[in-house]
């Protein structure tokens, strides 16, 4: 699905309704499903992630995966998505943060 995603959360701190009103954000493909990761549970974790083109093997992440997502809200102009995004800004060790998208359908151009 095409779709532009705004970020609701910065470092798991809900940003502002006129930030999130004034955010253009990004445009991409969404899918969710299972990645299969290693984990500690021994389970795939359930994503959503934002391509930048998918069906090829060019395509190309836009923000980071949201993981364990679960899908709050669909209707029929949007779709509210909550999850955490693993951060590793600070260079020695990955942070957990809980985000929240903003998804809303596009028609391709």
């Amino acid at each position: 699905m095409h779709v532009r995603v705004v970020e609701l959360m910065v470092a798991g701190v809900r940003r502002t309704r006129e930030e999130c009103l004034a955010d253009p954000g990004t445009i991409g493909t969404l899918s969710i499903g299972d990645i299969p990761l290693g984990t500690a549970e021994k389970r795939p974790l359930h994503a959503a992630q934002l391509w930048e083109r998918w069906g090829t093997s060019a395509k190309r992440g836009l923000l980071p995966p949201l993981f364990d997502v679960l899908v709050l809200r669909i209707t029929p102009r949007r779709l509210l998505l909550r999850g955490f995004q693993v951060s590793t800004k600070n260079g020695r060790a990955a942070t957990q943060y809980a985000q929240e998208w903003w998804a809303v359908p596009i028609d391709k151009p």
